[in-house]
């Protein structure tokens, strides 16, 4: 029952989308402040039947491989070797660490929208040049222009305004910079979400089908996760976590598997050129609105 009214509010009211999810992730975070080896959430990347796409990783990292390799397959190739990178809900900040450790940006940014959240990745991440903010996707604390690459995995489905966020992003971004950004979709919705982009002033380089490659992370992570659900969930909340873990038998794994959901990667960069006036007409070409932000300061890190 709980699990039908959580995917009931969050599918028809894109408020309420937002509202739960927030609260999710509150709740989340303060549940499990202790757990430090736990710092991702998403469903992961595996190639094939195999093992999956190996990366090299510390060996204190490898019970969240498919988490990382998912963030190796998101940035796709991009170099992002001195750059400025941002992540659009960090979420418990492994992909953000994960990125700064391995692809060596000059500068790491977190944002996610639970306190808690940025609470425990300020504590368990700590790196030169890699910080966490508090903010929303909708309204990202970030100077214009101030990002080569901006990193979202899998979490604009909890968004209340996807057209905002889109705006954000190439408001954020440096001419030239790139979007990296993977998520379930609905397979009708694909071809109008490529068109928007492109519409905002986005090119895309690469939009790839990886629902094969989650499906199977899914599978090989199963046990992982299915113990991560009965160690730590309450008995009342555990089928509602079964289904955000992604664990066999759960609705993400079987929408997946029978064609109601896909798994797409894309990879975008902003266009050259007269930036602002590409967007503004974007914005009323495609539904997009969204009234100019201005040059909005990042919030300072006080540990």
């Amino acid at each position: 029952m709980l699990t039908a009214t959580f995917f009931e509010i969050v599918n028809r009211s894109p408020k309420g989308r937002r509202i739960v999810f927030r609260g999710l992730f509150e709740y989340l975070a303060r549940r499990s402040q202790h757990m430090t080896t736990w710092t991702q959430m998403n469903y992961g990347y595996a190639e094939g039947t195999g093992r999956g796409h190996t990366i090299p990783l510390r060996p204190d990292e490898e019970h969240e491989r498919y988490c990382h390799q998912l963030y190796f397959r998101t940035v796709n190739g991009v170099d992002l070797s001195g750059k400025d990178v941002a992540e659009v809900s960090c979420g418990r900040g492994g992909g953000s660490a994960f990125i700064h450790r391995y692809l060596s940006p000059r500068t790491m940014t977190g944002i996610d929208i639970a306190a808690g959240a940025i609470k425990f990745c300020r504590r368990v991440h700590r790196a030169p040049c890699l910080r966490f903010l508090q903010g929303e996707a909708e309204e990202l604390p970030l100077f214009n222009e101030s990002a080569d690459a901006l990193v979202n995995v899998e979490a604009s489905f909890c968004y209340g305004d996807l057209g905002k966020f889109f705006s954000e992003v190439y408001r954020v971004l440096r001419p030239g910079g790139h979007f990296l950004y993977t998520d379930l979709h609905a397979p009708e919705s694909i071809d109008g979400l490529i068109s928007g982009l492109e519409s905002l002033g986005f090119d895309m380089l690469h939009a790839d089908d990886i629902t094969a490659n989650v499906s199977r992370a899914l599978e090989l992570d199963s046990e992982r996760r299915t113990e991560c659900v009965r160690a730590n969930a309450p008995w009342l909340l555990r089928h509602a976590m079964r289904a955000f873990a992604g664990t066999p038998g759960s609705r993400i794994p079987t929408q997946l598997a029978n064609g109601q959901l896909q798994y797409y990667c894309f990879t975008l960069r902003k266009r050259l050129g007269d930036t602002e006036s590409v967007a503004s007409s974007a914005r009323s070409d495609v539904g997009l609105e969204h009234s100019s932000q201005g040059s909005r300061p990042a919030t300072e890190y006080v540990d």
